[in-house]
Order: structure tokens, then sequence, then C-alpha cells
């Protein structure tokens, strides 16, 4: 369906209906009603992967990259599209950091979200490498009841 640029500017800009479109898709999985089972018909071969992907990538848990840093890959290799969950500061002070997220990985990453939205893709990329976060926000962390934890 397509609307006018108007429209469309005022759909972008309601920041309710942008969290309430998020909500539907977190109780779309949570209820097994999600748009692929739909599309599948059968929930054996039902994957709701993407769902909960397209709902990271929403609430920027989930941001796309390249693989730019990957100096030993060919250049084509580097190009292509790396998803990334974002850990600036969890582990130093001042560094742009990131952890890859491999696909089996998303189902993980989404219960950790949904557990904790401040708190949860920081310690789902604290278990992943197994190091504790720097002092701070171990500290911030232990305050919000959320550390310690089984890294």
């Amino acid at each position: 369906m397509k609307l006018p640029q108007d429209a469309n500017e005022a759909i972008c800009d309601n920041t309710v209906r942008e969290a309430e479109c998020l909500e539907y898709m977190v109780a779309s999985i949570a209820t097994g009603r999600a748009i692929s089972l739909e599309i599948f018909g059968d929930a054996k071969r039902h994957n709701d992967e993407h769902v909960m992907l397209a709902a990271l990538i929403m609430a920027d848990v989930v941001f796309i990259n390249s693989h730019w840093w990957r100096k030993d890959w060919p250049q084509d290799a580097q190009k292509t599209t790396a998803l990334c969950v974002d850990c600036s500061d969890v582990f130093l002070w001042g560094a742009a950091d990131a952890e890859d997220l491999l696909h089996d990985e998303i189902e993980g990453l989404y219960d950790e979200w949904l557990a904790n939205r401040e708190w949860g893709p920081s310690l789902w990329c604290i278990k992943k490498r197994g190091r504790d976060p720097q002092k701070p926000v171990m500290d911030a962390m232990t305050r919000a009841g959320v550390w310690p934890t089984s890294a």
C-alpha cells in the first residue's frame, strides 16, 4: 500500500505507534501468531528468528554493519552484511565495540533482551565473551539487580 509522503512522515513521527509496532512483534512471537506461522501454516516449519531479529533491529539492540575490520578477508567478503550487538563501554570506556551475532544466537539474544530491556544485550555480550564487564558497569548492574551473572 503506497501512502502520500505526508502520511508516511506522520507515521514515522509517531513514537507511540513505533512502540506499539515493536510490542506487537514481541507479542506475536509470544502467542505463536507471528506472520511466519501464517505463511507456513505448519507450526513444525515455523521459525521466529526473522521476527525476533526484526524486533531487535527496531529496538536498536542489533545494528547492521559490514565486516570492514576483517582485514584478512577478501575485500568483497569485508563488504558483506554483519549483524552486531553494541557493547561499547561495557568492557572498556571510550572504545567502539560490538559483538557479531550468529544466526543460532538470535533467540538467546532476544530472550536476554526480553528479560531485561536495559541490561539484557550487555549480559548477552558478557556471556558470549566469557568476560566480566569493567568495574563501573559491574557496579551499575549490581545496583540494577542483574549482577552477578554466570558469564
